[in-house]
C-alpha cells in the first residue's frame, strides 16, 4: 500500500480514504477500522461523556413507565 504524504493527513494512494495510525503500536489502520489489526487497541474512543448526559434516556422512559403502570392498574380495576 502506498501512502500519499503530500498533505497533513495520510491518505491511501489507491482509493484516497484517510488512514489512521494506532496510538499504541503505530500500526496503520483503515478509515473504518475500530480496532488496530496489529495490537488490538481500540482506535475509536472519542470523548468521554458525563453521567448526566445519559439521564435524558431515563427522563424519557419515566412517562412511558408511568403510563404503562396506570394502564395496567385501570385494566385490573375494570376487569
Amino acid at each position: 500500500m502506498l501512502l500519499n504524504h503530500s498533505s497533513e493527513e495520510e491518505r491511501c494512494a489507491h482509493c484516497g480514504l484517510q488512514l489512521h495510525q494506532c496510538a499504541r503500536c503505530r500500526g496503520v489502520a483503515g478509515p473504518f477500522d475500530r480496532f488496530c489489526g496489529f495490537c488490538g487497541y481500540e482506535m475509536v474512543q472519542g470523548e468521554r461523556r458525563p453521567l448526566w448526559w445519559r439521564l435524558w434516556f431515563l427522563a424519557a422512559l419515566l412517562p412511558v413507565a408511568l403510563g404503562l403502570a396506570y394502564g395496567i392498574a385501570q385494566a385490573q380495576v375494570h376487569h
